[in-house]
């Protein structure tokens, strides 16, 4: 895995935030538990997890050193107490029945092991302990698969030789099938439709280049932004003028428990 950049994402994840903003109104909590957000990214949707449960704590991980490092620098710990961040994979986290719930935003779609993080979650529940993830689905308009469908374009084929794609997308019925294999009981499952308007052409390169990391490290810095040209003009191919910095994607929304 490439290394992201913390600044860069933290400049363009308004999205990502609203999106988890959205489901953390939804969460049902006392403020004294113990949550781990997994894949927490920069930080700033975990430290307003902390704000949530002042009596509680909350750790937030990530694989990524850039990102763990800009965490701590923005929330310390004497600024926010009940907050702290690790560096941890999804696949193995260090942790044995320590949490009482486990949230992940927009961070599982790039775990290509998906069973082996989701049994990892299961194991760092308490008995009774509750999951709720959010992430990209499999679907028909998803940005990545016009990304990969450009890297085997004749111009930059060469430059993906043993390349293998950085993500997982799936089905509900797939998702259905993993949870209950890692033990969990499935709550619920839901998918919808949802868009982002990045209003200038601009926004939405910024978004590309901060998030197409594992394509664009294969290719020289003078080749990334015609890349990225080429990934959105495919992407925009047949949509409306007015309609042409719109980010279409889908979010899947799966809540679990573990029961034993």
């Amino acid at each position: 895995m490439s290394e992201w950049n913390a600044s860069r994402y933290n400049h363009i994840s308004t999205c990502q935030m609203m999106l988890a903003e959205e489901e953390l109104r939804r969460l049902k909590l006392g403020g004294s538990e113990r949550i781990i957000d997994v894949g927490c990214g920069d930080g700033k949707v975990t430290a307003e997890i902390a704000r949530m449960v002042p009596r509680g704590s909350v750790l937030g991980v990530d694989p990524s050193h850039n990102m763990i490092d800009f965490a701590i620098r923005h929330f310390p710990p004497e600024k926010t107490a009940n907050l702290r961040f690790a560096i941890a994979d999804a696949r193995s986290l260090p942790y044995r029945e320590e949490f009482d719930l486990a949230v992940s935003f927009n961070a599982l779609h790039w775990v290509r092991e998906q069973e082996a993080a989701l049994r990892s979650l299961y194991e760092a529940l308490k008995p009774g302990g509750r999951a709720t993830l959010r992430f990209v689905p499999k679907g028909k308009v998803v940005l990545e698969y016009f990304i990969e469908d450009t890297r085997q374009a004749p111009r930059w084929v060469s430059y993906f030789n043993d390349f293998q794609a950085p993500f997982a997308h799936f089905t509900p019925e797939e998702y259905r099938t993993m949870a209950a294999r890692a033990g969990f009981e499935i709550d619920h499952i839901l998918v919808e439709q949802r868009a982002w308007d990045f209003e200038t052409p601009e926004a939405f390169t910024e978004f590309c280049r901060a998030t197409f990391v594992e394509w664009l490290r294969r290719l020289p810095e003078s080749e990334r932004p015609i890349f990225i040209t080429d990934v959105l003009s495919r992407y925009r191919a047949g949509v409306p003028p007015e309609k042409a910095n719109e980010f279409r994607f889908q979010q899947m929304e799966v809540a679990l428990t573990r029961n034993r």
